[in-house]
């Protein structure tokens, strides 16, 4: 069964989506934490950046895992479990994120787990329109 894997322009097409959103993001954790010095700029470019580096082998270790636990009779509880998998890890990148920007300030652990969270919806809220977009845009890679 074939298919196809977005191109360049659908990677960066997805990457736009995500660091457009991580800087609306950013301007929403400046104002809630407003002793962060950092533009929502930077707070994007340093998401993202984690997300690339990141996501690639976070999702290949996620599958293995989640292989490793489910037989192939539960195709759904794999697409399920996947994500569940993927907004664990993306709640410990946006904690990271966040403590990194409010290392210097008095951030109660309540409220950047909370907020870690919020960041995890809201990237995964992202997902849709970066991958629609990924997808249509030209230069598709066939996969047989």
């Amino acid at each position: 069964m074939g298919g196809y894997f977005p191109g360049p322009l659908g990677f960066a097409a997805f990457v736009g989506v995500k660091f457009s959103g991580y800087a609306l993001a950013g301007i929403a954790l400046k104002k809630l934490q407003p002793t962060i010095s950092a533009g929502a700029a930077k707070i994007a470019a340093t998401r993202t950046g984690l997300g690339i580096l990141l996501g690639p082998p976070m999702t290949l270790l996620g599958g293995v895992l989640i292989g490793f636990f489910l037989t192939r009779s539960d195709s759904a509880a794999t697409s399920y479990g996947g994500y569940v998998l993927l907004f664990l890890v993306r709640i410990l990148v946006w904690a990271l994120v966040i403590h990194i920007f409010t290392k210097r300030t008095e951030l109660a652990r309540s409220s950047l787990w909370t907020l870690a969270v919020l960041g995890a919806v809201w990237s995964c809220m992202l997902d849709w329109p970066g991958f629609k977009l990924a997808m249509i845009a030209p230069g598709q890679i066939p996969v047989c």
